[in-house]
């Protein structure tokens, strides 16, 4: 897998274009400076550090997924002869009116 390198102008963008994702680094970050200074034995921080990454996983695939959505979504709209569907107006016709 390639590293890719982003200025911190750009992974501040980021940050601030995804808010939940930006929680989540805040809150690994915070862990590891111990911040809170809760964190005094190894295996209560690598259990917080774990935990924090499996979210961290979580809200990133959330957010590729939603992306992808959203260009689906655009893609089928950008297609001739595609439009949204909507509710339907009729119900359809009464047994009664058919012959």
């Amino acid at each position: 897998m390639a590293t890719v390198k982003l200025s911190d102008a750009a992974l501040l963008a980021f940050l601030r274009s995804h808010p939940r994702f930006r929680d989540r680094v805040a809150s690994i970050a915070s862990a590891v400076g111990n911040l809170d200074g809760d964190l005094t034995e190894a295996d209560t921080a690598e259990e917080r550090l774990v935990e924090e990454m499996r979210l961290l996983g979580r809200e990133a695939l959330q957010g590729w997924a939603d992306a992808r959505v959203e260009a689906t979504e655009r893609d089928v709209r950008g297609q001739a002869g595609m439009h949204r569907q909507g509710k339907k107006n009729s119900a359809g016709i009464r047994n009664s009116a058919r012959s």
